[in-house]
């Protein structure tokens, strides 16, 4: 057997969990621990032969998982024997059984796949509103799943509104966090996980965040105020940045953040400066959250239970995840770890559709000649057979399809006007569609990534904030 990797080490911590079953351990079942991470298999998923079964309970006896031997025997396939004498496979342990490990039922996850162990902590920032006015989200949907993870205690759900129109506001706000988060970190401990979620709104003719309510100028009530993003997400990630340090954090926020330069390079330098894990944000211009609740819910399961690396596994998510795509462009955030600079790497995704959205191209809804609705014909192909740089997607050796042509199916198109029926053209824009996540119905295509890297800022901020909420009445609705 190849020798383990040398990253892999005994964890104080161990799911609850088999990594086989899904299932617990209950009655006469046993959870066998893994001794080189915080897996478990159970004694109806391995099949232990009974005069071995109080040998491999023994002090001195290493278990060694499927998903640390998968990863072990990777290159070298070898036996999975699981139980060893005096140490780990590769370290000086001889395995205690004669012949190897007999599985049971099947192994449904990635063998990198560890199921929830360490603590999770799921913080909802919410824009503080009264009434109906209250953002309804899915959020309470996920903290219910990942609760079922921990019976016994692990998860913990927060929820915290904000208003940060005035100085007394903000100060107001630091002040009432300085328990919560004292609370958060020690429920954390070293080895604690962070999923946080950001419900908002924006403006839509310029991006802005909402910060909070104000009373209206002629008295009348009270009315949101947007104000730069910057400001908002530093006042209100401030007293949580060692909480957020490596947290996943998700925008619920319409696409007019992102629809702009000046905005988005704001919402980027944010998450730079946060040191999140990975950031997703919605391009579409009126997000509707519900419609993402799957996409929610096999990120809780695939990124948060199993612990997957999210850009790695981002394409399955979407493959989940199809009729978002009919909603919105979908834009992940990673820190580019490659890079001897602080900078983002930032990626869009998109659905594909051959007949509505080619390469995530939106096909118009409407003729704009003569009005009618679904009048395309079947498009055009044009193919070329050389440079193909699309990896993912074809070989150059195969035809790449490099436009579509419409035309207008309705007979009278045009004939008011005196001109031909209507047709347009869609050109392949540059990226790739994700094989990973192709469907029955089409699939996702993936632009090329920017790298963001933010320019140097002057000025005291101080100065910085008094500018911002000056400006912030320019934005209120």
């Amino acid at each position: 057997m190849a020798e383990p990797p040398s990253a892999l080490e005994a964890r104080d911590s161990h799911s609850m969990w088999c990594m086989i079953c899904r299932d617990g351990g209950e009655g006469t079942i046993i959870l066998y621990e893994c001794n080189a991470c915080p897996r478990v298999m159970c004694s109806k998923c391995i099949e232990v032969p009974e005069a071995f079964v109080d040998a491999v309970q023994r002090p001195n006896i290493y278990f060694f998982c499927l998903g640390c031997h998968s990863k072990a025997a990777l290159k070298s396939p070898a036996p999975f024997f699981g139980f060893f004498n005096d140490g780990l496979p590769g370290l000086g342990g001889k395995a205690v059984l004669p012949h190897f490990l007999r599985l049971n039922g099947k192994y449904e996850m990635a063998s990198s796949s560890i199921m929830a162990a360490t603590p999770i902590i799921l913080i909802h920032f919410i824009l503080a509103g009264d009434g109906d006015d209250t953002i309804c989200t899915p959020v309470t949907l996920i903290s219910k799943f990942l609760g079922t993870f921990y019976p016994n205690g692990g998860f913990t759900y927060v929820e915290i509104t904000f208003d940060v129109t005035s100085h007394d506001k903000i100060d107001a706000y630091n002040l009432l966090q300085v328990d919560r988060v004292a609370q958060i970190m020690q429920h954390l401990g070293s080895t604690g996980r962070v999923v946080a979620f950001f419900s908002n709104h924006s403006e839509q003719d310029c991006g802005w965040l909402y910060g909070g309510q104000a009373p209206k100028e002629d008295g009348s009530g009270l009315e949101y105020v947007a104000m730069e993003v910057s400001h908002v997400l530093t006042t209100v990630f401030s007293p949580y940045s060692m909480v957020l340090k490596n947290a996943h954090v998700i925008f619920l926020v319409c696409g007019s953040v992102v629809a702009h330069h000046n905005t988005y390079a704001q919402l980027m330098s944010a998450v730079l400066h946060f040191d999140f894990a990975s950031a997703i944000a919605f391009t579409a211009s009126r997000f509707q959250l519900l419609v993402a609740s799957s996409f929610f819910l096999a990120f809780a399961e695939l990124v948060l239970v199993e612990q997957l690396c999210v850009r790695v596994t981002f394409p399955e998510l979407l493959a989940l995840s199809g009729r978002l795509g009919l909603h919105t462009k979908v834009i992940l955030m990673t820190p580019d770890t490659a890079s001897p600079h602080h900078q983002l790497e930032c990626t869009t995704f998109a659905r594909a559709h051959t007949q509505t959205q080619p390469w995530g191209v939106d096909v118009p809804a409407q003729c704009p000649q003569c009005g009618s609705t679904k009048s395309w014909s079947e498009k055009v192909a044009l193919t070329v057979h050389a440079d193909s740089n699309d990896s993912d997607e074809s070989s150059a050796s195969q035809p790449t399809v490099t436009r579509y042509v419409y035309s207008c199916k309705y007979t009278n198109c045009g004939t008011a006007q005196r001109l031909p029926a209507y047709k347009f053209i869609i050109e392949r824009p540059p990226g790739f569609m994700v094989n990973s996540a192709r469907t029955t119905k089409g699939g996702w295509f993936q632009s090329p990534s920017i790298m963001y890297l933010p320019s140097p800022t002057k000025g005291k901020r101080k100065n910085q904030e008094a500018t911002s909420m000056r400006s912030a009445k320019k934005g209120r609705k």
